[in-house]
Parts: structure tokens; C-alpha cells; sequence
């Protein structure tokens, strides 16, 4: 069973990122964004080496960890106090420790937090390793049917309709596969502005994907808009668009 690492943030371990003798690693973790079993050789061993894991969403992380058996020690990488958190972590790491900051789903750092533990590791000149693993976004364009070459990917959209409508309205042009991470709540707002700004842009909505509630729409968004029924608040939805004109370069 897994471990709760999470302890008082030490201030005075601020300034102390000096490297002294041999400092440990730290290893960025993908995991899976479903099922459980996504999950590397590599990363499993990883988990089971370091000293201590860096989570997002510690609770998240431990359901993995007994999924497989692992103990562990996990700390809380949350939103408070990160700059604290980015200090203790590096402390551990300057004193030898190897660290695995994971997600609570996918690839850290990919609209994710991480990116300013990742950021002061290269500053103290510690080393820092990946471990890939799933991604919702590559996931989603895997199986939406359009062009994976080149992708835009602006994690998620504008919250109101009027900044939604205006950002799509900059995108008519964009030859380029389009992929974002999607609100339940905010879908069908999506898609109606989708119908009105990208009336024949082709459309695919992944839902949960590797669980059991697996699903893909795939059509314009009027027709979507038809067919899709109501979306649990829990579920985690990428939406994928097609490039403009890009019917005109299939093979």
C-alpha cells in the first residue's frame, strides 16, 4: 500500500539547491489515462525504485500504485504552497534521493503542472529522465481519423462565448489537426459555436478513453449536436478537429 510522504513545507530549505557530492534524478512519469494497465515495464520499476513520488493528485496515484502492487512513499504536488514544494523536492534530490513526479492522468507538463519542478532540476543542474507514457491528446488524434503531422494543441478553450467564438474564428484558416481538452460542462457550448464559425469542419469527440465508458462521436458539429446525449461531469473529453482544406490532401 501506498505511503502519504506529504509533511509541513520546510522554509528553510529556500536557496539550499546546490549540488553537494552526488544528487539524485528525477524522473518524469506518464501513467496511464485510463486503464491501469497502460503503464510501462519501465515505469513500474521506476516507481518502485525512487525515494519518493511527486503527485498531483496523491489519491489518484495510490489506487494506481496498490493496482500494481507497489509501495511506496507519495507526496502532494498540488496547486498550494508549489514554490515550497518545488524547494523540498529539490532538497531531497540535492541530497541523493531519486524523485518520479507524476500526473494524476497522462504525461506530466502536457497541460499539466510540472513544469516549474522540471525547470528548477535543469537550473540546479540535477538530472532529469523521462519515462513516456499515454497522453490523451496523441490518443485522441490516433483514433480521430484526421492527420497527425502537424498539431495544434492549446489545452483547453476560452471558458466564455464570446472569447470562444473569436479564438475558433483565428482558427478558419489553420490547415493544421486541431486538439483540445473539453470541459463536460462546456461541450455543447463547443460544438454550437463550432456550427456556426466551422459549420463543415469535421469533428471527433474520445471520451474516457482505455475505460470501459469509452466512447468517439465523429461528424460536423450540427450533426453531433444531434446525436450526443449527456456527458458525465467526471468524464475526461478531448476534442479533435480537422485542418482546413484538409479533404483535399487525402491520399
Amino acid at each position: 500500500m501506498a505511503r502519504d510522504g506529504s509533511q509541513q513545507n520546510d522554509r528553510t530549505l529556500a536557496g539550499k539547491t546546490a549540488l553537494s557530492g552526488s544528487s539524485g534524478t528525477l524522473y518524469i512519469v506518464g501513467t496511464p489515462i485510463g486503464h491501469p494497465d497502460d503503464i510501462s515495464l519501465r515505469a513500474l520499476a521506476t516507481l518502485r525504485a525512487v525515494s519518493i513520488i511527486a503527485s498531483k493528485d496523491p489519491r489518484e496515484t495510490q489506487r494506481l500504485l496498490i493496482h500494481h502492487g507497489i509501495t511506496a512513499t507519495v507526496t502532494s504536488y498540488g496547486p498550494l504552497h508549489r514554490q515550497e514544494k518545488v524547494r523540498l523536492l529539490l532538497y531531497r534530490l540535492t541530497q541523493g534521493q531519486d524523485v518520479a513526479f507524476v500526473s494524476d492522468k497522462g504525461s506530466p507538463v502536457i497541460y499539466d503542472s510540472g513544469s516549474q519542478l522540471v525547470a528548477a532540476a535543469h537550473h540546479a543542474e540535477i538530472p532529469v529522465k523521462i519515462i513516456p507514457g499515454p497522453s490523451a491528446m496523441t490518443a485522441a488524434t490516433a483514433i480521430s481519423g484526421f492527420s497527425g503531422d502537424a498539431i495544434v494543441f492549446e489545452g483547453q478553450l476560452p471558458a466564455t462565448s464570446a472569447r470562444l467564438a473569436h479564438h475558433l474564428s483565428q482558427l478558419r484558416t489553420e490547415q493544421r489537426t486541431l486538439a483540445f481538452y473539453v470541459d463536460p460542462g462546456a461541450l455543447t457550448r463547443l460544438l454550437k459555436t463550432l456550427a456556426q464559425i466551422l459549420p463543415t469542419r469535421q469533428v471527433a469527440i474520445a471520451m474516457n478513453l482505455t475505460t470501459k465508458h469509452e466512447a468517439l462521436l465523429r461528424g460536423t458539429a450540427e450533426r453531433l449536436l444531434k446525436e450526443m446525449r449527456g456527458v458525465p461531469k467526471k468524464s475526461l473529453v478531448t476534442v479533435v478537429i480537422e485542418g482546413d482544406g484538409a479533404e483535399n490532401h487525402m491520399e
